[in-house]
């Protein structure tokens, strides 16, 4: 019997020509539950935010592709195509890009000494971000977050 992750991996070796035809980001697959009660979990996203007509579009082509291939998840599944939503961690460049303006907690790497840093995210270059924290602007190297999502201000 299969483990989850190598589930997981073959529906993203099945299903990531869709993303890469729609220009689409494929940003996590999940697959919850037992055997005949499991929940598959497909998150996408775009540049500037997927629409709910994009959603629902992807989510029968996908389901399309999962009834062909129906060997690939043993038992039954339900299906769900969501976007990623807010409290989702940020992990790719374009994420950080599509949030600037916006605030960010960020949880540094142990080895960077200080252990969380809140502030409004300026910029995003190809290795780093800009955070302007209080008066001081930091650049953090992406190599430094272990774990950063947006902050909801109220």
């Amino acid at each position: 019997m299969e483990s989850v992750e190598e589930i997981i991996e073959k529906v993203r070796e099945l299903i990531s020509p869709l993303f890469d035809e729609q220009y689409l980001h494929l940003v996590d697959i999940e697959l919850r539950g037992h055997r005949n009660n499991r929940v598959l979990t497909i998150y996408a996203d775009t540049e500037t935010g997927i629409t709910l007509a994009e959603i629902t579009a992807l989510t029968r082509e996908i389901s399309e592709l999962l009834d062909v291939h129906e060997e690939l998840i043993p038992g039954s599944f339900r299906l769900e195509v969501s976007s990623p939503g807010i409290s989702r961690p940020l992990t790719r460049p374009w994420q950080f890009r599509k949030n600037i303006g916006r605030y960010l907690k960020i949880k540094l790497l142990e080895s960077e000494g200080k252990k969380n840093i809140v502030g409004l995210l300026e910029a995003v270059a190809e290795d780093h971000i800009v955070l302007n924290v209080g008066k001081e602007t930091k650049t953090i190297p992406f190599s430094a977050i272990r774990e950063a999502k947006v902050e909801i201000r109220w």
